[in-house]
């Protein structure tokens, strides 16, 4: 019945939700023992606030309107976006290209390496030059930085179909683009979203290199301009929000992979 397949729906989302909830409490547990660890030693050994301020401190930061935090959060925040989706989108693709054809892979993934191995902070300042200020420089950084471990683990994913399975729908005459939709895809998804969970926090670390080297805009922004002034209260504060972004843009990649690729997460035995 309807009405029972809707209740029986929620009460799987629930129940997903509540262990979810429950494998990641002792990571939750442990960073509250930090800040409060890191909130007593500031007191107790009475550290000056221009060298170590306490989490109190830096939150507090927050609600100072002339740091213009949404703005700047806001300019991150979209840098980010962008360099996840273009890095998950570009790392794809040219994981595709690779595995569909040997000779590509042997043509363009030295290539790859060769650009991987370059220093991304000293090609910054050239994609300032070539794209001028603003969030785009940021963005191709980021790509720069986070796009190399989607294509080595998309194509990890593709290439390593079963060969058995490969053989049979071969010896069912399926075309290659079938195989590819119905075998080698949905075998790359777990390495698919293990190339996305590291893309959602280098993305996040290109994006800010960017805005370290030339941003007006932007939590890294803040930060260089809080070392020249030693505003370390909003130096941490910022650094917070990086790092819920970071979470934040990992737990929906988690998320939308317990939905998608469910197979993907192993269930421990009771002990």
């Amino acid at each position: 019945m309807p009405g029972q397949e809707t209740r029986t729906s929620e009460s799987s989302f629930g129940a997903r939700l509540a262990s979810g909830a429950a494998y990641y409490l002792p990571s939750a547990l442990v960073i509250l023992a930090m800040f409060l660890l890191w909130q007593l030693a500031v007191e107790l050994l009475h550290v000056k606030e221009y060298i170590l301020p306490s989490p109190l401190s830096a939150l507090k930061t927050l609600g100072k309107a002339n740091y213009q935090w949404s703005v700047n959060f806001l300019a991150t925040l979209y840098a980010v976006l962008g360099a996840f989706v273009l890095s998950a989108v570009l790392g794809v693709t040219l994981a595709i290209v690779i595995v569909w054809n040997d000779m590509l892979m042997r043509t363009i993934m030295p290539i790859l390496v060769l650009f991987n191995t370059l220093p991304k902070v000293a090609l910054a300042p050239l994609f300032v030059i070539w794209l001028g200020y603003g969030v785009w420089p940021n963005i191709v950084i980021g790509t720069t930085i986070a796009f190399f471990p989607m294509v080595v683990n998309t194509a990890v994913g593709l290439a390593a179909a079963e060969p058995e399975m490969l053989e049979l729908v071969r010896a069912l005459q399926a075309s290659r683009w079938q195989v590819f939709l119905k075998i080698r895809f949905p075998n790359a998804l777990p390495y698919i979203f293990t190339g996305l969970k590291l893309n959602a926090t280098m993305s996040v670390i290109g994006a800010i290199v960017g805005e370290f080297v030339a941003s007006e805009r932007g939590l890294g922004s803040l930060i260089i301009t809080g070392g020249v002034t030693m505003e370390t209260p909003m130096i941490f504060a910022s650094l917070m929000l990086i790092s819920a972004l970071g979470l934040a843009l990992y737990g929906v990649v988690v998320a939308v992979e317990q939905v998608v690729a469910p197979w993907a997460f192993r269930e421990e035995p009771n002990k």
